[in-house]
């Protein structure tokens, strides 16, 4: 069924005049915030580059394609849409500007947001969701027991330092954690920004913590924000979510329809579902029952435990743990045989949660192992594993 690259196709001769901003160029810039912009596309928002500009830089700077450009699960083909953007006249000659891209492991953050104009005094702010990083997916995790992780405080600033004219209409938008982020960013920036704010896309992007959809902030905005959610979501459907999210149709199947190239397009809009499949109703009850079953403190204890094994490998990114899996293996699973039991045990469990069928696998496997006298060397508690072997 026809995708993005498809819309490209069928809408790339039509500039912003001749058609104006639609759901799909929505998703077309939250994608393109994946990118690397760094020393290409301006931080200050006075200085601008066009999309055939920073893609020219851009493909010259980085002329070795590598199976993994985008990191470990950032889709490739984004550098594709990327490239035959800036070949349409739809999209190359748009202006880029204010690119940041703020990592740090002390602070707990990794926050990237670029700002796209259109013609006609429009602009689309675009925040990037989960990138490579350890700190981005423990970030992720943080929103679970925190009311507001640095990167959302990070959204708002953003808005509130944009460049805006009396005339400026403003577009936010974000996919995965970046669709949360525009949603939050939205809902907390100044009076001034939200008056100017048309449309706030949250991409398969996560809910909230509990009383932030049903806050009068929130309501304010509510009749200005789209949640949009593959029919298989997962991601979508964690934390408290707007239930009035529109279902939209994805070539792919369960978790591999986050990826937004997989959505399916007719004109300027997604391909509607007639709601959640059978596979997202069961994501909605049992990640909500789930999450809801744990106290804040169990949650904390679960990221403690996890990401002190990650950060045991002394891994920054998912690629150098990739790379490295099997020493990153031995080394977390020295850390975790040092653990106390009871330790191992809690991360044992929450991690079956999370890789259900992978974890019930090696579970089978360890049980088999078990049986055989002569090659068991006793019971360790290695479910946890899968996510060091990607």
């Amino acid at each position: 069924m026809p995708n993005l690259m498809d819309y490209l196709e069928w809408r790339g001769d039509l500039t912003f005049t001749e058609a104006p901003l639609c759901e799909v160029d929505n998703l077309v810039f939250c994608l393109l915030a994946y990118v690397d912009l760094e020393g290409i596309v301006p931080k200050d928002q006075k200085g601008t580059v066009t999309v055939r500009e920073a893609a020219a830089e851009y493909f010259f700077s980085h002329p070795a394609y590598t199976a993994r450009p985008l990191g470990l699960i950032i889709p490739a083909d984004i550098l594709t849409l990327f490239r035959r953007m800036a070949h349409t006249r739809r999209y190359r000659d748009l202006l880029l500007t204010g690119y940041i891209n703020e990592i740090s492991e002390t602070r707990e953050i990794q926050f990237s947001a670029l700002t796209v104009r259109l013609p006609r005094e429009e602009i689309f702010v675009a925040f990037r969701g989960t990138d490579d990083t350890i700190v981005g997916w423990k970030e992720d995790f943080n929103l679970s027991i925190m009311d507001e992780i640095p990167a959302q405080r990070r959204a708002a600033q953003y808005l509130d330092n944009l460049d805006l004219t009396p005339d400026t209409d403003l577009y936010v938008g974000g996919h995965s954690k970046g669709g949360n982020l525009a949603v939050w960013g939205a809902v907390h920036a100044g009076e001034e920004v939200r008056r100017r704010i048309r449309q706030v896309y949250s991409n398969d992007g996560p809910g909230f913590s509990a009383g932030t959809v049903e806050s009068e902030a929130y309501k304010a905005l509510s009749d200005r924000i789209r949640v949009i959610i593959p029919e298989d979501s997962l991601i979508g459907l964690l934390l408290d979510q707007d239930p009035r999210y529109t279902v939209i149709k994805s070539n792919r199947k369960g978790l591999f329809q986050h990826d937004g190239l997989s959505w399916e397009v007719l004109g300027g809009q997604f391909i509607r579902a007639e709601g959640l499949s059978t596979v997202g109703k069961r994501n909605d009850t049992v990640v909500r029952e789930r999450i809801a079953a744990m106290t804040t403190g169990e949650r904390q204890e679960f990221i403690r435990l996890m990401f002190t094994l990650l950060e045991s490998t002394g891994a920054r990114t998912l690629t150098e743990l990739h790379n490295g899996k099997v020493k990153a293996a031995l080394t977390a699973l020295k850390t975790f045989k040092e653990m106390p039991e009871a330790d191992q045990d809690t991360a044992s469990y929450l991690w079956d949660k999370l890789v259900g069928n992978r974890a019930a696998e090696i579970r089978s496997h360890r049980r088999h192992e078990e049986k055989t006298p002569k090659k068991s060397k006793g019971r360790i508690r290695v479910s946890f594993f899968p996510l060091l072997l990607p």
